[in-house]
């Protein structure tokens, strides 16, 4: 983290997604997602399973410590450093718990090397204690910016009972846990050791491998994303080409029809033209015959009625 964004997500950065509040005592699962230990502690007791707790951020299926005790899951110390600068960040709105007599007072001091606060009468306890007198001890209300660094920076002490102000110096290869001397001589004696700065570094070079190998997987599957973006656009101009080439020739084919069907109405309309013509013209004739008939006929009818017979003979 770069400490000069620290002041704007602090707070953020020591809320549990789960009771969002501040950290309490933040405990790591497996998965790397940190939550308060009593937080764990629900969520596994009302699970109805006693060797599996499920992240409630990623849903991954972790497994119990062999005690049973979720107390021994790894502590997140970077947590726990950032809740100590935020406690010295708002010491003046709220005040801190002293390490010693658990009173709390915004008139207090940290100290670098027990990484504890000391309120004013305990301090002076502190001091006056030999082993104490090289430690650094600093107001809160001096702090600095490289203060705050140093509080992100301090070392990692151990949790176990009886050896919480004992720091974490050796890795046992076997349990694959930092250690104190203390563990190094009683719960982990004749197992695999080394220092632990040493196999932090081992593990970094270990990480650095992995994290380089994501990367270029990363990176291909970006490079698939980017093939399918072009493959859709290639697909969706071609398709927009055949759409138009399609309406070209639709527009060329209605062009074609209706002028082939101005040219047959033209000629139906010509044809019917002059047929109905013909037609009209055999009308006015057959009319014509029509009349000189009807005109005979009655000629022929009145001389049967007024002629006589040897006008008829």
């Amino acid at each position: 983290m770069d400490f000069k964004t620290l002041p704007n997500n602090l707070h953020e950065e020591v809320s549990c997604s789960v009771c969002m509040t501040t950290f309490t005592d933040p405990k790591t699962l497996p998965c790397l997602h940190s939550f308060c230990l009593h937080c764990l502690e629900t969520i596994l007791r009302t699970s109805g399973r006693h060797d599996i707790i499920t992240c409630p951020e990623c849903r991954r299926e972790n497994r119990v410590p062999g005690s049973g005790n979720l107390k021994d899951l790894p502590t997140n110390f970077r947590i726990n450093s950032l809740l100590d600068v935020l406690a010295i960040k708002e010491c003046n709105t709220t005040a801190v718990q002293c390490g010693n007599c658990d009173n709390r007072s915004a008139q207090s001091c940290y100290c670098f090397q027990c990484c504890v606060f000391w309120c004013n009468n305990c301090i002076i306890g502190h001091n006056i204690i030999r082993a104490n007198k090289e430690h650094r001890v600093l107001a809160l209300t001096d702090f600095k910016e490289g203060d705050f660094e140093n509080v992100l920076k301090r070392p990692a002490f151990c949790q176990k009972k009886h050896h919480k102000k004992d720091e974490l110096k050796f890795f046992c290869k076997i349990c694959k846990t930092p250690i104190c001397n203390a563990c190094a001589l009683t719960d982990h004696e004749g197992h695999a050791k080394m220092l632990l700065e040493e196999a932090a570094n081992e593990r970094k070079l270990q990480m650095k491998s992995v994290i380089e190998s994501q990367k270029k997987q990363v990176q291909q599957q970006k490079n698939k994303i980017t093939n399918i973006d072009q493959t859709c656009i290639q697909i969706q101009e071609h398709a927009a080409g055949v759409k138009r080439n399609a309406q070209k020739f639709a527009e060329a084919v209605i062009c074609v029809i209706q002028a082939k069907k101005r040219k047959i109405c033209f000629e139906v309309e010509n044809q019917a033209a002059e047929s109905i013509q013909r037609l009209v013209t055999q009308k006015s004739e057959i009319e014509n015959q029509v009349q000189v008939n009807e005109s005979e006929l009655e000629q022929a009818e009145t001389l049967l009625e007024r002629s006589t017979s040897a006008e008829i003979v």
